[in-house]
């Protein structure tokens, strides 16, 4: 088959020359190793490798090495292509990895050792560097980098760098990061090329089709979700991670084809949870990076653009467990050749040469300062266990979000941070709990990654925060890389206890495998059941009913019976409509879901409406429809769609932009319009979906409309939510201000002058990205579940204007000014604008149902808190509808 393959590329794309070796070393290899020339008929950097070829490659590496080389499988992505890495050491170092793991993971918990463990540990064990490439899948070089650094590392033979590397360290190479990526854009240059590969960036090889390969099957950014989890290719890495312990870890990526090649050290901001001990190695590192690429002749540049703060890094994630963790940037060819602004030109195979020396260079340098690592792995480790500076603990309150509260806490165990269960009725840091806590010190080995992921705020440097005001103040754009807010309590809507001081409270373990508890109400169940609609995995429960056939009713208002109140969303089961096994049914489903309902022994209630009341809806099982394509973000229509299939078990229907038009959306009772994608929605929908969209919603439709497709509903042409834009508080709009002649002015100060500059009717500074509080509106049903409010993701610069109450409803507002800040950092004139405006809008519309969020619910998968508010719109939106059934 590879034989196969080589003569068709050949035949395809011309004679692949066997003299093209793209190595920049003179070295002598083994003939017994066998080479990318050997097995596929071309050297490293001639072609582009597909993800297959390069698993496969490693594993014919390992045949031919076994007792130098194991490649492990780690994971398994959506589309099932294996995700692996392969393991390089001395034939006496792979013969006894078990011991080399254990004592690693001693050095990783240094709580438990004595001063002479530590040293005996730090003497034998080698250190372990990761090498990681090709994260997002059309950052194509560094994959075939890693295959190159394996070859070099097996087949080199009298080479003192390797035999240096091979003597003190483990080197651990994952190729391919993002498979699916990877074959996406491997599929699409393929089907683009032509006699010979194009330098023109302008060409469809170089021009990919929506979505691209960045991104994995779901469109997730894998370079963003790391703490967060939410991937099967991140949960692995993960695992692998914390199997491994590694002393450095390199994430290798590409940017834009005009640059050169950054490495580290980072550009500030760093997390204030890095230590300076990591700080110096980056540097240690970085230099010895400099005099490899000045010997050869490369271009590169250090400290700008690429930051160590946000914890969901590939290479941030690892540093706060300890390692040394950095991002490499190679310019990307995007392809095999790109003509440079500068009219230079650049090749695959240059990118690959050049991930290569940095990873050789990385590795040699951790071999020739092994003991030093590893000393300095221990001691963060150590010394997080043993701070005493800022809070010492978080006590998630379970009665605040049980749901919510449960998976949090399994998905901090999962990342090595211990958490344990406190008992219903626990009393510590001045609060009591009455369905219990979960207790996250911070005096744990792992306490500066669960500090960082706990508080509400992780400091930005002060001085680095002036420099960007200053910056706001001249016109210039801010150097803030990601969001600055990410506190999983805040975006998870569980209430948290910050402790002063560690509480002297005892719990149970929480193991992330654990399943998440039903539970089951008492009392009679002669009428039918109860599901409360308290949280994320009630509507879950109700959703697998619905997918039943479960006959259910809903209302917008509480309701009681006997001493327990209902809130209003919560769904009744009669069961005089239901299938007969309906108590089996309910109990296997809470169960799976970890979710609560109680009987009822009739439909009598003692406050509130009855469920034969019009103040009860019909609820069924959404049929749910998604815009998708060209003119949508990837990743907001990606995180929209998995939250919904595999967090909730909801299947969507994906019809394209150009489709939408002509499909037939009387099969769907929502319709999801995401994000957009440079503000192109409208010209992709056309006159045609717009009109199509609109005799959706006056049917009986939900159209739910995230971020920034609000805009598109306001839209004039559209107006399917009166909804308006407001342009920056300080920068009216002047009338006077336009034509070819204007007034003159006289300046009196720098102040004016300033003023003058500042175009006149500019929009709000972008928000990098902070965490704001909002508020519900008790008379709208689309708050169902968030009277105690929550926590948005705020970023870019959309602001919109209050809307009469005739015109729609305001679901949620962004909080006043003093208590709008939740977490993170927001330019005190935006927040000022902010404050009071609409989060989420909904009115009727003709027989349906429009609902706009003026922030994404759905960023990264990650705001867990507002899931519920998602499912509003997609479950009890459709009960709202008065079309005919």
């Amino acid at each position: 088959m590879r034989a196969l393959a080589t003569a068709i590329l050949a035949a395809l794309f011309g004679t692949i020359g066997a003299g093209a070796q793209t190595a920049p070393l003179t070295v002598r290899y083994d003939d017994g190793i066998p080479s990318l020339l050997s097995e596929y008929g071309y050297e490293f950097g001639v072609e582009i490798t597909p993800p297959a070829d390069a698993v496969d490659y490693l594993y014919t590496l390992a045949e031919a090495a076994p007792d130098r080389m194991r490649v492990v499988e780690y994971a398994r992505s959506w589309e099932g292509r294996p995700l692996v890495y392969a393991v390089i050491a001395r034939p006496e170092t792979m013969e006894r990895l078990d011991t080399v793991q254990s004592g690693l993971q001693q050095l990783a918990d240094p709580a438990g050792l004595n001063a002479a463990d530590r040293d005996r540990l730090i003497a034998d064990l080698p250190a372990v560097v990761w090498l990681s490439y090709g994260v997002h899948g059309d950052e194509i070089s560094s994959t075939d980098a890693g295959l190159r650094m394996a070859y070099h590392l097996l087949a080199a033979r009298g080479d003192a760098v390797v035999d240096t590397i091979l003597d003190n360290t483990i080197v651990i190479i994952d190729p391919t990061q993002n498979p699916d990526g990877r074959n996406r854009f491997v599929q699409s240059f393929r089907a683009a090329r032509g006699l010979s590969p194009s330098e023109d960036r302008f060409t469809a090889e170089h021009d990919q089709p929506w979505p691209g390969g960045r991104f994995n099957h779901y469109l997730f950014d894998l370079n963003r979700d790391w703490f967060a989890r939410t991937q099967p290719e991140t949960r692995g890495r993960v695992d692998a991670i914390m199997d491994w312990r590694p002393v450095v870890v390199v994430d290798a990526h590409e940017m834009g084809g005009d640059s050169s090649y950054f490495f580290a050290p980072s550009a500030e901001p760093f997390n204030p949870n890095i230590v300076d001990s990591q700080r110096d190695a980056q540097a240690l590192i970085g230099r010895n990076h400099g005099e490899w690429f000045d010997r050869l002749g490369y271009d590169y540049y250090t400290r700008e653009v690429f930051d160590a703060f946000y914890p969901g890094y590939g290479d941030m994630w690892p540093t706060l467990q300890g390692a040394i963790a950095m991002t490499y940037e190679q310019a990307s060819a995007r392809g095999l050749e790109w003509r440079r602004r500068d009219g230079s030109l650049l090749t695959y195979a240059d990118g690959v040469d050049r991930h290569f020396i940095a990873s050789l260079s990385t590795a040699q340098v951790v071999a020739e300062n092994r003991a030093r690592f590893l000393r300095d792995f221990v001691a963060f480790r150590d010394s997080a266990s043993t701070s005493t500076d800022g809070p010492q603990a978080v006590l998630l309150d379970i009665a605040s979000n049980r749901w919510g509260a449960e998976r949090m806490a399994r998905n901090l165990a999962a990342q090595d941070i211990a958490v344990s269960r406190l008992a219903p009725g626990a009393s510590a840091c001045g609060a009591s709990f009455e369905a219990g806590a979960f207790l996250v010190r911070f005096d744990q080995a792992s306490g500066r990654l669960a500090r960082t992921l706990m508080e509400a705020t992780t400091d930005l440097p002060a001085d680095f925060m002036r420099e960007q005001e200053r910056r706001r103040s001249e016109g210039l754009g801010h150097e803030l890389y990601d969001v600055t807010a990410w506190s999983l309590p805040l975006m998870g809507n569980v209430d948290a206890v910050e402790c002063r001081r560690t509480p002297a409270v005892d719990g149970q373990p929480v193991n992330a495998e654990m399943p998440i508890e039903r539970i089951a109400g008492g009392g009679s169940a002669e009428w039918g059941y109860v599901v409360p609609w308290s949280d994320a995995g009630q509507a879950y429960l109700v959703a697998a009913l619905a997918q039943e056939g479960v006959p259910m009713r809903t209302t917008n208002a509480s309701f009681r019976i006997g001493d327990i109140t209902y809130p209003r969303g919560s769904v009744v089961v009669p069961r005089h409509s239901a299938p007969d096994d309906l108590d089996n049914l309910i109990t296997r489903l809470a169960a799976e879901i970890g979710a609560r309902f109680d009987g009822m022994p009739s439909s009598w209630v003692d406050d509130g409406p009855n469920p034969g009341s019009d103040n009860f809806y019909p609820v069924h099982e959404p049929r749910v429809a998604m815009v998708w394509g060209d003119g949508v973000d990837p990743t907001s229509a990606g995180a929209t769609r998995y939250v919904l299939e595999r967090r909730f078990g909801i299947p969507v229907a994906v019809i394209r932009t150009g489709t939408i038009s002509r499909a037939n959306l009387d099969n769907y009772d929502v319709l999801i319009l995401p994000e957009q994608r440079w503000g192109q929605l409208g010209s992709e929908l056309g006159d045609g979906g717009r009109t199509a969209i609109q005799g959706f919603a006056r049917g009986g439709g939900v159209v739910v409309g995230l971020g920034d497709a609000t805009r598109w509903l306001a839209d004039s042409e559209v107006a399917m939510m009166p909804a308006q834009r407001e342009r920056a508080a300080d920068s009216p709009r002047e009338a006077s201000a336009s034509g070819e002649v204007i007034d003159g002015r006289i300046l009196a100060n720098r102040e004016e002058l300033r003023a003058s500059e500042t175009a006149s009717g500019a929009m709000p500074d972008s928000s990098p990205g902070a965490l704001a509080r909002v508020e519900a509106n008790p008379d709208v049903w689309m708050s169902a579940g968030y009277d105690r409010g929550a926590a948005a993701l705020v970023t870019g610069s959309d602001i919109y204007a209050p809307v009469e109450m005739d015109d729609a409803d305001t679901a949620l507002r962004f909080a006043g000014p003093d208590d709008l800040v939740a977490g993170g950092y927001l330019w005190d004139d935006y927040a000022e604008q902010l404050a009071y405006k609409p989060f989420v809008l909904s009115r009727s519309y003709g027989s349906g149902q429009v609902v706009a969020f003026t922030q994404s619910p759905t960023t990264r998968a990650y705001l867990d808190g507002l899931d519920l508010l998602l499912l509003n719109a997609v479950i009890l939106g459709p009960s709202r509808s008065r079309a005919f059934r």
